[in-house]
């Protein structure tokens, strides 16, 4: 009966010890620690690039897709060029505010289009993952 207890035991700390040292051996690292670290850049690479402020081609870009400046019906028009013209620092909830002045048109009910008229309008810029997992800079209405 002793000989059959110390098998056991000896079966049952061979079993963890299997299990501590698998668990051990793999290089794992807290979460967050990973996107902290300092990575060099590359056009298609997954590592975040929201700690650099977008440059202007990015937040016009970013403007563009959200599709902010954009109506189904087509009733406004943006006349380039749109132009970026304050930056701010980066806030607290992450994202960039920036102000943008553009040129816009209103098409009007009989069809024709209005006087260009100018406009200033500040925009929050944030990045996001996309379906594909990479990170794009995405832009909201306000800072």
């Amino acid at each position: 009966m002793k000989n059959r207890l110390n098998g056991v035991f000896v079966l049952l700390i061979l079993m963890l010890s299997v299990l501590i040292w698998s668990g051990c051996s793999k290089q794992s690292t807290p979460s967050g620690k990973a996107e902290s670290k300092a990575l060099p850049q590359s056009s298609g690479s997954d590592v975040s690039k929201a700690q650099i402020q977008p440059s202007d081609e990015e937040i016009i870009k970013a403007i563009d897709d959200s599709g902010l400046m954009k109506r189904a019906d087509g009733s406004i028009a943006i006349v380039p060029p749109v132009m970026v013209v304050e930056k701010s620092p980066r806030n607290k909830s992450g994202s960039w505010p920036v102000k943008v002045k553009f040129t816009l048109q209103y098409k009007m009910k009989d069809g024709k289009f209005s006087q260009p008229s100018e406009t200033t309008s500040s925009f929050g810029i944030f990045e996001e993952k996309d379906d594909l997992g990479k990170f794009v800079w995405k832009a909201r209405l306000g800072s």
